[in-house]
């Protein structure tokens, strides 16, 4: 850890070729025809600086200064200390619910109602 790896700069080109290789409109297709099958909401939340953003109320401060490092925020102004996906878990799940929609304890949007009933599988025909 910390030395300098002979074919770094290759291995990161190759790394960012291949994720821009994965065609993010098909995901997000297959997940709105998943969502629809099942009656269940696909929202785009922006994501920009969420990681920089102070999850604390009172505060609310983007600084780039406050991601000590790829793991630690650390805000600048309020002193708030967490690591920095939880974060940015916590800035995206705020800027969700100001969009109108809220997320109950089961992970589906309030009010969501399944369109067709699920798949019957081997075990439930068996069981029967």
């Amino acid at each position: 850890m910390g030395r300098y790896l002979r074919n770094g700069a290759a291995a990161k080109s190759v790394l960012n070729k291949a994720i821009l290789d994965k065609g993010w409109y098909g995901l997000e297709s297959a997940l709105r025809s998943k969502a629809r099958y099942t009656g269940t909401v696909v929202a785009k939340v922006p994501a920009p600086y969420t990681s920089q953003t102070c999850p604390a109320p009172a505060c609310g401060k983007v600084d780039e200064k406050s991601r000590e490092s790829q793991a630690v925020f650390s805000c600048t102004v309020c002193g708030h200390t967490e690591h920095a996906d939880i974060v940015g878990a916590k800035n995206t799940l705020v800027r969700y619910r100001a969009a109108g929609l809220v997320v109950p304890g089961r992970g589906d949007p309030s009010g969501s109602v399944k369109r067709q009933a699920p798949r019957s599988t081997a075990r439930a025909a068996q069981a029967a």
